[in-house]
């Protein structure tokens, strides 16, 4: 008896779940750089497109609109700065969209005054907070966490404070007392092959630092 009120249990529990999932996705000019303060996931030829979330919290993503557009008797490739968007979604699905961008006029104004819809799969608007994300670096999109993170803690427009400890940095070791640093490689000299192969290094995660050693030591 006390088991079947168990599995009963577990089942309403995760009846209860699913029924607050709910799905976000963005539209196929927009790309995910950025969900939650974690580096959205991507590869060469795809990108995320979309995630799930199931409580009623703040959610932040940043976000990059491209377009193929006319300029002139040609045609140019149009990249928004990464946008910052900041929404609290409940168990609806969402839908995060930018305007079509058809020439350069378009592209231009948009670059100036960027703005982004995010609505229910019901056509409602949904109220958000966007801002632009400035980066910093070499490869500023390697650095999107980061940059997002002391974002987060600037206590800007579109800032979920709540996420500055999920994506700041580690911190190297100092002295009691002393302000914690970030490591940074200046790019410059006879060495750039071995400074940039240490840059790359530390902007991997430990699973792929560790096949680089074995890979490196010839194993």
């Amino acid at each position: 008896m006390k088991l079947s009120r168990f599995a009963l249990a577990c089942v309403a529990a995760t009846v209860s779940m699913s029924s607050l999932a709910a799905t976000v996705t963005v539209t196929p000019n927009i790309s995910l750089l950025a969900i939650d303060g974690e580096k959205a996931k991507s590869s060469l030829t795809k990108s995320q497109n979309s995630f799930n979330i199931n409580d009623n919290n703040k959610h932040q993503v940043v976000v990059r609109v491209s377009e193929v557009v006319d300029n002139g008797s040609d045609k140019t490739l149009f990249e928004s700065d990464p946008i910052i968007v900041t929404f609290q979604a409940g168990n609806q699905d969402l839908v995060i969209s930018a305007p079509r961008l058809d020439n350069m006029r378009n592209a231009n104004m948009f670059a100036k005054d960027p703005k982004i819809t995010v609505k229910t799969s019901a056509d409602q608007t949904v109220t958000s907070k966007q801002d632009i994300l400035k980066q910093t670096g070499i490869f500023p999109d390697t650095r999107i966490a980061e940059d997002l993170a002391e974002y987060n803690a600037s206590q800007g427009v579109a800032a979920v404070p709540n996420l500055v400890s999920v994506s700041m940095p580690a911190a190297i070791p100092t002295a009691a007392g002393a302000k914690a640093t970030k490591a940074k490689i200046t790019v410059q000299g006879e060495n750039v092959a071995e400074q940039m192969l240490q840059y790359w290094y530390q902007q991997a995660d430990k699973e792929t630092q560790a096949r680089f050693l074995k890979w490196a030591q010839g194993k």
